[in-house]
């Protein structure tokens, strides 16, 4: 258990081996967390009394899902800090991104969210063009996040940056299809993946993430403000609740003056 601005967190770990150093998972946890509610509530606290990180521990598998309160995450044996270890593995990196991940959703999907998921029908698919936004803009923080906690320097995060950069331009499907129709589409194309994929689509997340690379590099140059206020300003504007697309246009024209 730790404690971040006052409220109580839990991290609860199934599977581990016994090399297994949680002393430095539940360090590094707490610096996402701390850096995470700074960033959207910087005189205030966040909205939840408590929070739960579940982690099941497995040979090989990777993922999570986010709640209001918890998150449910699944790793690989092999990414967990070992005890004795001082330098970080780069799939320990990779599962504190998954962290701060899915941290972030506590705000970014499960509060504010799409305007067509502002109740979820549980029997069928739900559909919306805003993917791009709540995965993508927080696949962007993601990364970002472990950088302004000190668990990445310059270089590393620098690397990870790269990485999506290749990715997406690695994808012929970037051409042909848009991030809004990738995100309308992920039921049919983005979880039912063949061999045509590449050339057909584009993923929501990556692509996602370097719309918001470049929405807050312009916001920073043009010394207006930063997607960090846009973010606040949303939540702010919406309630933290139901947003469309067009609320995210109007905020960032309010805060940079233009279009």
């Amino acid at each position: 258990e730790f404690t971040a601005h006052g409220v109580p967190h839990r991290f609860v770990v199934a599977g581990a081996a016994p090399s297994f150093d949680a002393e430095r998972l539940i360090a590094d946890t707490k610096k996402i967390c701390e850096t995470e509610i700074r960033l959207w509530h910087p005189k205030g606290k966040p909205p939840f009394e408590r929070y739960v990180f579940m982690l099941n521990v497995m040979d090989d598998n990777y993922g999570g899902l986010e709640h209001k309160n918890s998150t449910a995450l699944i790793c690989s044996r092999r990414d967990l800090p070992r005890k004795g270890e001082t330098k970080a593995s780069s799939g320990y990196t990779t599962l504190l991104g998954l962290i701060s991940h899915e941290y972030f959703h506590t705000w970014n999907v499960k509060r504010l969210r799409p305007i067509e998921l502002a109740t979820y029908d549980y029997e069928r698919e739900n559909y919306t063009e805003l993917l791009w936004f709540f995965e993508g803009f927080t696949s962007y923080y993601d990364d970002l996040i472990l950088r302004r906690a000190d668990l990445l320097d310059n270089a590393e995060y620098l690397k990870l940056l790269n990485k999506t950069i290749n990715q997406v331009l690695q994808t012929p499907g970037r051409h042909v299809q848009s991030v809004a129709e990738s995100s309308y589409d992920a039921w049919v194309k983005y979880y039912r993946q063949d061999e045509n994929t590449p050339n057909a689509t584009v993923s929501y997340y990556t692509k996602g993430s370097l719309v918001a690379l470049c929405l807050d590099l312009s916001l920073r140059r043009e010394g207006a403000t930063t997607l960090d206020h846009v973010m606040r300003a949303l939540f702010k504007r919406c309630k933290a609740g139901p947003m469309r697309e067009q609320d995210l246009l109007d905020g960032l024209q309010e805060l940079s003056g233009r279009s």
